[in-house]
Order: C-alpha cells, then sequence, then structure tokens
C-alpha cells in the first residue's frame, strides 16, 4: 500500500496541469502580487503577506477540486481503465485510496510551499502551535470537501473533453467569487453572498483570524463544510448508482 501511494505521488509530479496550478502559479501569484504592491503594513505587526498568503493557499488548493482529480478520475470511468486492472487482479480499492491521499499530499504540499515562500521570502508571521494546528485542521478538513465536490463533477460529466473547460470556468468563478482578482470586502454584496455559501470563501479570508491568534475554529466553516461534505456524498452515491 506504502508503495502505491509513493508511486501515486510521484505520478502526481508528472503531470503538467497540476504542477501547474496547485504549486507554481499559486506562488507566481504571490511574487507578482506582493512584488507589485509592497509587502505594506496591516497594522499589528502584520503584513499583507498575512492576508494574501491565504488568498495563494486556496489558488493552489481549487484546481485540484475542479481539474486535477475530476479528470483523473472522469478518464478512469471514461476509458473504463478500473475495470481493465481488475481483470489483472490488481486490488482497485488500494489503488483508488493511494491516489486520493496523492491528492492530499499534493494539497498539503501546496499549503506547506506557500508558508515556506511567504517565511522566507516576506517574512510571512506564522501563529502559535495549537493554532497552528487548528489552522492545518480545518484546512485539511476543507482539502475533503474539495475532493468531494471533484468526486461529484467527475460522476456528473464523465467526459474529460467537457470536464476540463468546464472546470476551468469554474475555477475562475470561484476565485472571482472569493477575492483572488479584488479584495473580497469590495466586491459587490451578491457575489458576497455567494460566497458565504462557499466553504473554500472562509479558507481564503475569515482564517485570518485563525492565522493570527485570534480564535482557534470558525465555526460557520466547520457546518458548512460539513454540510457540503454530506451533500455532495450523497449526490455522488446516487448518480453512481444511477449511472452504472
Amino acid at each position: 500500500m506504502i508503495n502505491k501511494i509513493l508511486l501515486s505521488i510521484k505520478m502526481q509530479f508528472r503531470v503538467p496541469i497540476s504542477v501547474f496550478f496547485s504549486l507554481i502559479f499559486p506562488i507566481i501569484m504571490v511574487l507578482v502580487i506582493i512584488l507589485s504592491y509592497g509587502n505594506f503594513s496591516i497594522g499589528n505587526g502584520r503584513h499583507f503577506i498575512d492576508k494574501y498568503f491565504l488568498i495563494s493557499t486556496s489558488i493552489g488548493l481549487l484546481p485540484i477540486a475542479f481539474i486535477s482529480f475530476p479528470i483523473w478520475l472522469s478518464e478512469s470511468i471514461e476509458n473504463e481503465t478500473l475495470k481493465r486492472l481488475k481483470y489483472f487482479e490488481v486490488n482497485i480499492s488500494s489503488l483508488i485510496v493511494s491516489n486520493i491521499i496523492s491528492y492530499c499530499f499534493l494539497a498539503i504540499f501546496s499549503v506547506i510551499l506557500n508558508i515556506i515562500i511567504g517565511k522566507v521570502f516576506f517574512s510571512l508571521t506564522l501563529p502559535n502551535t495549537q493554532y497552528f494546528i487548528a489552522f492545518f485542521f480545518q484546512i485539511f478538513y476543507n482539502i475533503i470537501a474539495l475532493l468531494m465536490i471533484g468526486t461529484f463533477l467527475a460522476l456528473l460529466i464523465r467526459k474529460s473533453k467537457v470536464l476540463l473547460p468546464f472546470g476551468m470556468i469554474l475555477l475562475f468563478l470561484t476565485y472571482m467569487i472569493i477575492g483572488v482578482f479584488v479584495q473580497y470586502g469590495e466586491l459587490p454584496h451578491v457575489l458576497k453572498e455567494i460566497g458565504n455559501w462557499m466553504p473554500i470563501k472562509y479558507a481564503t479570508n475569515d482564517f485570518y483570524s485563525i492565522w493570527t491568534n485570534e480564535r482557534m475554529w470558525d465555526a460557520s466553516f466547520l457546518k458548512l463544510n460539513s454540510l457540503y461534505i454530506i451533500v455532495t456524498s450523497v449526490l455522488s452515491l446516487f448518480i453512481y448508482k444511477f449511472k452504472k
């Protein structure tokens, strides 16, 4: 099982679209934005990087949910790869689990890479240990919801050629709603209302209070994220049974 996980992780770094959108693109955005506007003070000993770090983190996480993971899953279904492997007595369950773990690893690695870049180049302020752990726990919980969304998309749209452009549109629409291109507070009221129903919005904006040691848990996020996991799980199971 460990060998399969390591192989799946290795394969992740051979997929250009995964590496670019999850690892390279967020770093490019951090460098461009911070170098363009400057790492100015925002009060209480904090700087712009302490807020933009959360945005760049979400920039790296969303492509996994909307592009990388659902495309892998849809191609496996479309090409009947898993069925063919089953004939060769390959343990399909362990293969799927190892791939899911590899996507979780890619997501966590993206977050850690953002922290390293922010700390090394722009003096990102790290929270206290307990808040740091709480932050990562909630980020990981958000990753689970994102993977469930990706599963739902893959089962709903089983053609990878359709899923890729659809995922790209969904990706940049979400970027717009959660405040990647414009400061969240300056967005139109209707977009902010939509954002309030998206868990990734909380990770992008509200987790700042966790990162700055003000509170450990975001109750609104935890409730909404749990709802997303439950709903997407039920819908995915229904679609799987219906289209089987």
